[in-house]
């Protein structure tokens, strides 16, 4: 295969085939996209500081909410809100465009016709944003090609899908009763990967219409609350970018972005201590989230007490005293948190050929486009049931495209994305749960961002790699 093309904005290294991409800014491969200040170089932050940063950063009237160039009082339609009034108080103040636009995919008339009834005026400057949603635009073409079906088949979650995510916390709790009457680490062990996989499916119904089963995510030590910020808000919008807050909460420890300094342990050493940041990532959530608290700089939510609750169930009713009970809380949620960090980080994003931060972007950042250039297919995913799929974080980049379609819906759009990505002479990123890991290591070594030309030269590599791959996998 030859060199890639190099752009004028391109400084070629000797021996290096990629180069090296001088970008528009030290901060990120887009112009306009800000990075807030709320988030990096602090000893502790949480995703609320992020979202302060963010608001201030879109720069608009506190009291209203922007989509695309116009800004509206949605205060009047917060109690109506079909989602919850919970996603509208939380963005007032906020450029909400990707949210509206990724979330409300078959009453899209509908929600026009409300923006329009709370229009107050256009917005005075540019969004804080590189996305674009042009009419005849991949993005838009995607949604009126899935609209019929999901009005077919709805895009809520199935019966069995709510079942499964009920049978896991009972098992949770079955398994916590147990290892507690026969003083049993393994057994507490195993309780752990039942919340891992009970935390990770109860994502799926934080992201969805309202409903009582996303405070299940709180189980665990982080929020649903503040996932929705961090994960919804941050991640979902801007994935791999300067404001993918998933990216920065693990800063210096792990470092993915390519336009970052980067010193020789966190390229190379991550392959030793990972598996500790994966146990106590979510430890680290909860003190900084008491921090916070206690500083004043966020309110504690009755549901973050929950683990505070296993921890007294533990402590009282563990036969070897409060040693042997606190090792059994923290025993538990380690196995949750490196369950869930490890199958998120390992899902579809930190593979040197996805796209990030530091990375050439394409000429034309239409925002689905550039969500699949950050996201890739799991092979394995073809192979796999609901269950395996709710609980791996499975069919990533269909759930990247429309977050608010329920899990067990998404795979009816799945023919329709590959579809429409080869009307657009697109390619898809195909790789295997095992590139995906080691990949993630060599994403955390790279500090030469890539060429587009060059990524998409990689990713017609995969396409014959699927072929083979899939067969066998099926």
């Amino acid at each position: 295969m030859g060199f890639p093309a190099y752009p004028r904005n391109w400084a070629r290294r000797e021996g290096d085939p990629r180069a090296k991409y001088v970008g528009p800014s030290g901060q990120s491969s887009f112009p306009r996209l800000l990075r807030s200040s709320e988030k990096r170089d602090r000893w502790y932050s949480t995703p609320e500081s992020w979202l302060r940063g963010k608001i201030r950063d879109d720069n608009i009237d506190k009291n209203l909410w922007r989509v695309h160039d116009k800004l509206y009082n949605l205060k009047p339609f917060i109690p109506h809100h079909p989602g919850g009034f919970e996603w509208l108080k939380m963005t007032q103040g906020m450029d909400i465009t990707e949210l509206v636009e990724n979330t409300h995919v078959v009453a899209v008339d509908k929600v026009e016709a409300i923006l329009e009834t709370y229009y107050v005026k256009d917005a005075p400057h540019p969004r804080n944003s590189p996305y674009t949603f042009e009419e005849h635009g991949f993005y838009k073409t995607l949604k009126k090609n899935i609209r019929p079906v999901m009005k077919q088949n709805g895009t809520g979650p199935t019966w069995g899908i709510r079942l499964m995510q009920d049978f896991l916390v009972t098992t949770v709790f079955l398994l916590c009763w147990l290892g507690v009457t026969c003083d049993s680490s393994m057994i507490i062990l195993l309780a752990g990967i039942a919340l891992g996989m009970s935390t990770t499916t109860a994502h799926n119904f934080l992201h969805i219409r309202d409903n009582w089963r996303k405070y299940y995510f709180d189980l665990s030590l982080s929020s649903h609350y503040e996932w929705r910020i961090e994960h919804v808000f941050s991640h979902h919008v801007f994935p791999n970018t300067a404001l993918d807050v998933e990216i920065l909460w693990l800063h210096p420890f792990l470092e993915f972005l390519s336009n970052r300094k980067k010193s020789q342990t966190q390229r190379f050493k991550p392959k030793i201590y990972f598996h500790l940041v994966y146990a106590l990532g979510f430890h680290f959530v909860h003190i900084f989230r008491i921090v916070s608290v206690f500083k004043g700089e966020q309110k504690l939510r009755v549901e973050n007490l929950l683990p505070w609750v296993e921890l007294l169930y533990f402590l009282q009713y563990t036969n070897g005293g409060f040693m042997l009970g606190y090792w059994y809380w923290c025993l538990l949620h380690m196995v949750c948190s490196y369950w869930v960090t490890a199958t998120g980080l390992n899902a579809a994003h930190h593979h040197p050929i996805c796209f990030h931060d530091g990375d050439e972007p394409r000429p034309n950042p239409d925002y689905g486009l550039c969500v699949l250039d950050a996201t890739c297919v799991k092979i394995e995913d073809y192979s796999r049931n609901l269950f395996q799929i709710m609980t791996t974080f499975g069919d990533h980049n269909l759930h990247h495209l429309f977050p608010a379609i329920c899990i067990s819906k998404i795979h009816h759009i799945k023919p329709i994305v590959e579809e429409t990505v080869k009307e657009f002479n697109e390619q898809l990123i195909y790789l295997t749960q095992g590139q995906l890991h080691t990949g993630m290591l060599d994403q955390l070594a790279r500090n030469r961002p890539h060429s587009f030309q060059y990524d998409l030269e990689q990713r017609q590599k995969t396409q014959e790699q699927a072929v083979w791959t899939s067969k066998k996998t099926l």
